[in-house]
């Protein structure tokens, strides 16, 4: 009882400006931000003592990318909301056309070998939706744009991405990529991960979501000769070929971006899922 009588108190004067409390907190937020520096200190020390350190640029590289947004034409809402959070940016930024799964003849795809005949979504038991299969194919032409890149990294964002980083911050952590990264993901959600640096986890489980990544010159190749034909849901078949080691994906330790089509996140939710919204019925 009289701790949280005194919790109160402590609570109710926090913000007065002059005497001994001042003078308190003033201790209290020093001692907070050191222990929060040499935390990041010792990570450091410890992580880069583990780590053999190959990373894919040089501390004296240019750092060069290009954006591909994907979006679905009759997606406008989406469409704007990425571009106001670009408008002032000198990236290299393009939108690219995803397809639309609406109109995907699923027959001529069997035929033609791109779409295996015992497709299967892991989460629903039943065969992809024509809207799993327009994500899949998205995603993979955008591969083969990026074998057309004069750039090493290109970095790859679905239409309800939340820009959560400046370029400086980008810049950074594109230094610590690893030299064997295939994909790089820059949005965390909740996946099992396991830092090898200050800045950067490696996925050792099953994950989800390609809301953004960073992808390779490398990377690009090895999915094109990987990923067809399509028998899961391009989330679960990335997840599936870096769990076999047949790719290297690896993460940001700080999320960099959001998705906004999550209901479940009720503070960044923005818009519907046009892929959950035709998967479920």
């Amino acid at each position: 009882m009289y701790l949280d009588l005194f919790r109160k108190y402590l609570h109710s004067h926090r913000n007065i400006q002059s005497g001994p409390w001042k003078w308190l907190f003033c201790i209290k937020d020093v001692l907070q931000s050191n222990s929060a520096q040499l935390s990041f200190v010792a990570d450091q020390i410890f992580l880069n003592s583990k780590s053999d350190n190959r990373l894919l640029f040089r501390q004296e590289d240019l750092i060069q990318f290009e954006i591909n947004c994907i979006n679905l034409q009759h997606r406008q809402d989406k469409r704007i909301f990425i571009e106001q959070q670009f408008i002032n940016s000198d990236y290299q930024f393009n939108f690219f056309p995803a397809i639309d799964g609406s109109i995907i003849d699923t027959n001529r795809l069997l035929l033609e070998g791109i779409l295996s005949p015992n497709n299967r979504c892991l989460a629903s038991k039943v065969a992809l939706k024509p809207a799993q299969i327009g994500v899949y194919l998205s995603h993979y032409e955008l591969w083969k744009k990026m074998l057309l890149s004069p750039n090493k990294i290109s970095l790859v964002l679905e239409d309800d991405s939340l820009i959560l980083f400046d370029k400086k911050t980008i810049e950074q952590l594109i230094r610590h990529i690893p030299e064997d990264a295939d994909l790089f993901f820059i949005n965390r959600r909740k996946n099992k991960v396991q830092p090898i640096s200050p800045y950067v986890s490696k996925y050792i489980r099953r994950f989800w979501g390609l809301t953004a990544y960073f992808i390779t010159q490398k990377g690009a190749q090895k999915l094109l000769s990987l990923a067809i034909p399509i028998q899961k849901s391009v989330d679960d078949t990335i997840s599936e070929l870096n769990q076999k080691g047949l790719i290297t994906c690896y993460c940001a330790r700080k999320e960099l971006v959001v998705e906004c089509s999550n209901a479940k996140d009720t503070q960044n939710f923005r818009f519907h899922s046009d892929i959950h919204d035709r998967v479920v019925r």
